[in-house]
């Protein structure tokens, strides 16, 4: 049966992977304790390769898979939590049947 993670869950691990990926000078321009569903991608330190990075690292975690210019269409974090949800859903109905 696959798990769907709860947007919370999505959230702590964008914030984790970011305390990992960012170098100390990106993270200290952010206060990740007030990242949430609402925080604009766009206002986070993230080039490219940190946000390929830090899409690896939910693609391993939540075990779904991210397209590229899906990962730079994400405007918002709670796009991005939406977006893997829907695909664990949507996998959990392939897998589990109706």
């Amino acid at each position: 049966m696959t798990e769907i993670p709860e947007s919370a869950d999505v959230v702590t691990a964008i914030r984790d992977g970011l305390t990992r990926l960012l170098p100390p000078e990106d993270l200290a321009q952010v206060d990740l304790s007030g990242l949430d569903e609402r925080t604009a991608m766009l206002s986070l330190p993230v080039d490219s390769a940190v946000l390929m990075a830090l899409m690896n690292e939910l693609e391993e975690t939540f075990n779904v898979y991210i397209d590229e210019e899906v990962a730079f269409s994400f405007e918002s974090v709670g796009d991005v939590s939406d977006y893997i949800r829907q695909r664990l859903t949507a996998k959990a109905h392939r897998l589990d049947g109706p």
